[in-house]
């Protein structure tokens, strides 16, 4: 099911477009953090790269990215510790922290451009 945004003038846009917007999240990013939330438990690299038919390199990318916005969790699988090679990891969405995240996020967004745009319009010159 998709979710959309009505503006006043009718035109509708989906949430998730919204939301990479907000963060500047590519298409593969944003399919990573719906997927998460819906899953709404955790999941490895290899579960979502085959979630999504993709592949893991691109699964990766797209994780290292939310994380570094704050918009995913982390946790070291740590019953593998006598493994070799790089260390595996858990990934999932608190749903609750990322809608308190958006709604902060599109509220600081809407005073900023409220103060943008009152700011244009006080230092708009009519023309002679």
């Amino acid at each position: 099911m998709t979710n959309k945004i009505r503006f006043p003038d009718g035109r509708e846009v989906d949430i998730q477009d919204v939301i990479a917007f907000l963060y500047g999240l590519s298409r593969s990013d944003v399919e990573v953090l719906h997927t998460l939330t819906c899953k709404g438990s955790k999941m490895s690299t290899e579960e979502l790269a085959e979630a999504l038919k993709v592949t893991k390199a691109s699964i990766s990318k797209s994780i290292n990215n939310l994380l570094y916005k704050g918009l995913i969790n982390r946790e070291k699988v740590t019953e593998d510790e006598k493994r070799k090679g790089r260390p595996a990891y858990m990934y999932w969405v608190n749903r609750d922290d990322l809608y308190d995240r958006v709604i902060a996020d599109m509220e600081k967004l809407a005073e900023t451009m409220k103060n943008d745009f009152k700011n244009h319009v006080q230092l708009a010159v009519i023309p002679a």
